[in-house]
Order: structure tokens, then sequence, then C-alpha cells
């Protein structure tokens, strides 16, 4: 019983420079990883809205860019607005309309 008393108060070393790296290392990797997660770039041509998985599709539209967002709770959903052309299929039988 006596053995277990001093068990008890057995005092373990800080862990030194060693335990400080490992702790600005994790929050480092972490902070970087949040901020790397924040950013969503919307190309020329392009559009995007926010789905928010807490109140749905926000009504704001994002032009262009680099914009900011909240990692885990936004999602950008990116669409294509350029212009394209439509051609016509014509029975004409020349570009003047003379047969």
């Amino acid at each position: 019983m006596n053995n277990l008393n001093s068990l008890r108060n057995v005092k373990l070393p800080a862990g030194g420079p060693a335990n400080a790296l490992l702790k600005v290392a994790v929050l480092g990797g972490l902070s970087l990883y949040g901020a790397m997660n924040s950013l969503y770039n919307v190309e020329g041509g392009h559009r995007a809205i926010i789905f928010n998985r807490i109140v749905g599709v926000k009504e704001k539209v994002y032009p262009e860019g680099t914009h900011l967002m909240i990692p885990w709770f936004d999602r950008p959903i990116i669409y294509d607005v350029r212009a394209r052309p439509h051609l016509v299929d014509s029975t004409s039988g020349s570009r003047d309309l003379q047969m």
C-alpha cells in the first residue's frame, strides 16, 4: 500500500523543446489547412452561388475572382454563364436565298 501512495505523486518531465515544437507544428498545420479550404476561385465567364448546410442556398451571386467561405458549412456552386453561338440549319440554296 505504501508503494501505491508514492506512485500518485510521481511528476513527469514537461517535454522540453520537442513538445513545444510538436504543438506549434500541429497548430500551424491546422491553421494552414483551414486557410486553404476557406478560399475558392471563380474563373472568368463563370458565376458562383453559395450553398450553406444550415440555411440552404444564399441569394448573392458571386462574380469572378477569389472569395472566402466557411469551410465545412459553405460550398460554392460554380456556373458557366458565357454566351455561346447557336447555329440554325436552313433549307435555302445559297447564302443570299437564291435557288
